[in-house]
């Protein structure tokens, strides 16, 4: 899910015009799956395939990225039963977040010893300055990485360095605020932007972002995006090359869908091997909803929930210098 678009959630009322997407792997994008409920398919065989086997496949793999939609529980479980595994499987494991920026990795490394409370890591870390989802959705990945002394990676970037981006462009940035990044973010790669542009497209804008100017809106949003998955990509890496753990990533599925935003760009960094599990939310009145095979190495059927189990207000907490 994005900081200034929704990115889908991939969970609607009629077929989600992302989901079949000729891009990404150019073996797999003219074949499509038919994703059930409940139900796990490998996106290289087309066919059902078990948890367990998928987890013996991902031995060796050196970042599993697992998508998302912020307010949905059933994802954050997929999330944390693929961490259970992983860990089970190796435990020299890394736990990269989307939700919380670079700022706040001391505070993430002082958790993740055990020196801090529930309530003392909420408030010391600001949660809810930097995330407008309830905390009660990634509690038990907090509380499985605490338990078993995981490193717990903040990934992003305070927001306010992604809003000049979109606005102004990378040239406005600061030094101090360029060297959050790897460098001048890549904007060429023609599938990635043909996502993010269909996202763009389906999601409910506003008035003011309709029109002539729609396309100088677009390509800010799209600076943007870029932008912020080269550093949540750097960032992994951080876990992955420096202290050369194997990495479990969780973020939103837009930050993943096609293999071409933080898994594509910290690949191209990298040359690590990894996996993307994309969790797909079934509508109730359908029994199927076609996906494009290559949407991700794994594509987990969802049933379509009636309620987030934590309503957001939509309100997210800002900071602000004392007079």
């Amino acid at each position: 899910m994005g900081m200034f678009m929704a990115f889908p959630a991939l969970s609607v009322e009629k077929p989600d015009p992302t989901l079949t997407l000729k891009i990404g792997d150019p073996r797999l994008k003219d074949k499509t799956v038919e994703v059930a409920p409940r139900v796990l398919y490998s996106a290289a065989s087309g066919g059902a395939i078990s948890f367990d086997r998928m987890i013996a496949e991902l031995k060796g793999i050196r970042i599993i990225y697992v998508g998302e939609t912020h307010d949905s529980l059933p994802m954050h479980d997929v999330e944390f039963k693929v961490l259970e595994a992983l860990y089970a499987q190796d435990r020299d494991l890394g736990v990269g977040l989307e939700m919380l920026p670079v700022a706040c990795q001391k505070t993430l490394n002082r958790w993740s010893l055990g020196l801090l409370t529930k309530e003392e890591f909420i408030r010391e870390v600001g949660w809810y300055v930097h995330w407008n989802f309830n905390f009660g959705f990634y509690e038990k990945i907090f509380d499985f990485a605490r338990e078993h002394r995981l490193p717990v990676y903040a990934l992003n970037v305070p927001r306010e360095v992604i809003t000049k981006i979109r606005m102004r462009g990378w040239d406005a940035l600061t030094a101090e605020e360029k060297a959050y990044f790897p460098g001048v973010p890549d904007l060429t790669n023609q599938d990635h932007r043909a996502l993010i542009r269909a996202v763009f497209e389906t999601a409910d804008l506003p008035p003011q972002m309709k029109g002539a100017g729609l396309d100088m809106v677009f390509d800010g949003l799209y600076r943007a995006q870029s932008a912020w998955d080269a550093v949540m990509a750097a960032n992994t890496l951080r876990g992955a090359e420096m202290e050369g753990r194997r990495m479990v990533v969780f973020a939103g599925s837009g930050h993943l869908l096609y293999n071409l935003g933080i898994n594509r760009r910290a690949f191209e960094r990298s040359r690590l091997a990894f996996r993307t599990v994309i969790p797909v939310s079934v509508p109730k009145d359908m029994k199927t909803i076609t996906a494009v095979r290559s949407l991700g190495d794994y594509i987990w059927g969802m049933e379509e929930e009636a309620n987030p189990a934590y309503p957001s207000v939509g309100l997210i907490f800002k900071k602000f210098e004392a007079l």
